[in-house]
């Protein structure tokens, strides 16, 4: 009896859960505006950051990853979290030029697609027969539709982790993420850890080097790397006023396989605002990134990917000089 009471409460989650989606692409729909072109037709920045797309991607909600493109350029995801309560992952397909309304994907988290764009990964279930923390979670390309959520096992084969959130896959499957690195679980807990794919399954998860990890109660955060692994973004307080909550930084693979010392990003792309959730598009063209903003909780942002190549020139000028 008590089985049977809890396969009808299953059930019963579901059908709310599949009414909430259609309900809130219901009123998408009502709002939007037709979208043709790349990156949802917008017009690309160049050194200064703009908001991407106000009132679809950047709205008064608080976002909560950069938006997700597709290789391809024909689908788009992110997360956020709703002033009414609540996260959803958001997405949009490009269909003959044109994007599709905002639609609820049935995913939880920040999303982040895989190199080749034939799976896309993000950190909790929203099955309710699946979501046993045991993440992070990925479905993999069918044609024009996804699959089934499967699970990485990864918090469930080294639970000391706790979680793994903000998913960043190199080309060869490296993973890049945030974890748990002790204490009480606060933001200065945090910690960015790497984890190779060796014979099938991922090895256990390595802690990135103080350089990157920076200690004494410093909150380092929201990971991106690139594909091939030659640098990494992510948000830190290092070096921030009281009233700055996080900055990017910016480090580089050297050849001896460590990193260079972490450098902001600087201005305009930094402010007295908290920047996080760094991604670069598939192209590499743009650099995608939140900032808190007033009257709006926490906009998307959008800005040219060229100050990673002057960075990198700059570091690699630098290094030479020491030798």
């Amino acid at each position: 009896m008590i089985e049977l009471q809890k396969s009808k409460d299953a059930k019963m989650k579901k059908i709310l859960f599949l009414l909430l989606l259609g309900f809130n692409s219901l009123i998408y729909a009502q709002e939007f505006h037709v979208l043709k072109g790349d990156y949802l037709g917008q017009i690309p920045p160049m050194d200064t950051p703009m908001v991407f797309v106000r009132g679809i991607v950047s709205t008064v909600d608080k976002s909560h990853s950069a938006p997700a493109f597709s290789p391809d350029g024909k689908e788009v995801f992110w997360w956020l979290n709703r002033r009414s309560g609540g996260g959803v992952m958001m997405t949009m397909r490009r269909i003959g030029g044109t994007w599709t309304a905002p639609t609820v994907a049935p995913y939880g988290g920040a999303p982040f697609f895989s190199v080749d764009g034939k799976r896309l990964y993000f950190e909790v279930s929203r099955s309710t027969s699946d979501s046993k923390g045991e993440g992070p979670y990925y479905v993999e390309k069918q044609d024009n539709s996804w699959s089934e959520q499967k699970c990485i096992g990864l918090v469930a084969r080294f639970p000391e982790l706790k979680f793994a959130y903000n998913l960043s896959f190199t080309q060869n499957g490296t993973l890049y993420f945030l974890g748990y690195a002790g204490g009480l679980g606060l933001l200065n807990n945090f910690g960015i850890y790497r984890t190779e794919f060796i014979k099938g399954e991922y090895a256990k998860p390595e802690l990135l080097p103080s350089s990157i990890n920076a200690p004494g109660g410093i909150c380092n955060w929201t990971p991106f790397i690139a594909p091939d692994e030659s640098y990494l973004i992510f948000s830190s307080t290092r070096g921030n006023q009281t009233n700055d909550e996080g900055d990017l930084y910016v480090c580089f693979h050297k050849q001896d396989g460590s990193w260079t010392e972490p450098v902001s990003l600087g201005e305009p792309i930094n402010s007295n605002q908290l920047e996080r959730f760094p991604a670069v598009s598939p192209d590499g063209k743009y650099l995608f990134f939140t900032r808190d903003t007033p009257g709006y909780d926490e906009d998307v942002y959008w800005v040219s990917a060229g100050i990673i190549e002057r960075l990198k020139t700059k570091a690699i000028q630098e290094q030479r000089l020491k030798q």
